[in-house]
């Protein structure tokens, strides 16, 4: 029994490539005794796991495939039982796990043809002392295999269980013809005393029985305690990691939001320019410009809707509030300011 080179290359028009559903679905139900109908009952990516079991014995750890898997994340855990199987044995194949995992047909389906065509090239025997469906019974959920991962003539309600062998009753010996009632007397006898025998011995099995659980327990336990400091030390990182995201988003925001500003005073530059269409003097608007590109965030530099630019930005909005209110002291008729009135005696009340 010997395996061939374990690499094969196939391109996409091999005539690997153009093997039916109908010989996909007999070759995997005859070789490992299955009941598939669908193309995607592959795309757990178990069958092909057990494949592999058979092809290079040993190179799957069939305990750890899921045969009830159901969903991405269980799926894509076979996959890596797969690959890794794949690593081991130098095969040269990736697999498109987010492909096979979203269980199309045409996906499936080229991944199976493959699967054909490199058992039909790496193996050229049949393993007789191969059992399929106890192997898969070692896999999580091999207990209560789905009808799909049983042989057709295998009803899911006869496979084995823990109580179908707590309901065997023992049977009850008759004596032949030819046994005397003195030699069945003293059997009798012999049973009772081995009956009663036991039950001297009964509370040291109870006190085992308990030792025995409470030793279990504890490591049940410690193993608890274990998993929740790791889960703990994860949740602090990953807490860690997800405030340094929110500073440097924040850092990113105020960054674009300053250098946007840039962009709308410089607008605003050209907007003014093009309206004033008298004034031809592009010396001015040059250096304002630079001054905006070149200005930093503490510079605090403000761009106007009329073009004008204010360095400081605290320093503008004091200019403009001590104008407003000059304005409105100079329009009120009964409060005119004296233009002889010295300085020291003007006072401006109210709240702007």
């Amino acid at each position: 029994m010997s395996v061939q080179s374990a690499d094969v290359p196939l391109g996409m028009m091999d005539g690997a490539y153009f093997t039916s559903r109908k010989e996909i679905l007999d070759f995997f139900n005859g070789l490992l005794q299955m009941n598939l109908t669908k193309i995607e009952q592959t795309a757990s990516g178990a069958v092909a796991c057990q494949l592999m079991d058979y092809m290079f014995p040993g190179s799957i750890p069939m305990k750890r495939v899921n045969w009830e898997a159901k969903s991405d994340f269980q799926f894509i855990e076979n996959y890596k039982i797969l690959q890794a199987a794949f690593t081991k044995q130098r095969v040269q194949k990736r697999i498109d796990v987010d492909r096979l995992i979203r269980a199309k047909y045409q996906d499936n389906l080229e991944f199976c043809q493959w699967l054909k065509a490199f058992f039909e090239h790496a193996s050229s025997w049949s393993r007789e002392d191969y059992d399929p469906v106890a192997r898969r019974m070692l896999g999580k959920g091999g207990k209560k295999l789905d009808e799909m991962f049983l042989p057709r003539s295998i009803n899911k309600n006869l496979l084995p269980s823990s109580s179908s062998t707590a309901s065997i009753k023992p049977r009850s010996v008759r004596p032949s013809s030819g046994a005397s009632v003195a030699s069945v007397r003293s059997t009798s006898s012999r049973s009772k005393s081995a009956a009663v025998r036991p039950s001297t011995f009964q509370p040291l099995r109870e006190n085992n029985v308990k030792k025995s659980v409470n030793t279990s327990g504890g490591k049940e336990a410690e193993k608890l305690v274990t998993q929740n400091d790791e889960l703990n030390q994860k949740n602090s990182q990953l807490r860690r990691k997800l405030a340094e995201t929110e500073l440097i988003l924040e850092n990113v925001e105020k960054e674009r939001d300053f250098y946007f500003e840039k962009l709308r005073g410089i607008e605003v530059f050209l907007q003014v320019y093009e309206e004033k269409k008298e004034e031809k003097d592009v010396e001015p608007l040059v250096q304002n410009i630079f001054k905006v590109l070149y200005a930093k965030i503490e510079d605090d530099i403000v761009v106007t809707d009329d073009g004008e630019l204010l360095e400081g930005m605290a320093q503008g909005q004091d200019d403009l509030l001590n104008d407003s209110a000059v304005s409105m002291l100079s329009d009120d008729p009964v409060d005119r300011v004296d233009e002889n009135c010295p300085a020291e005696q003007l006072q401006i009340t109210g709240s702007f």
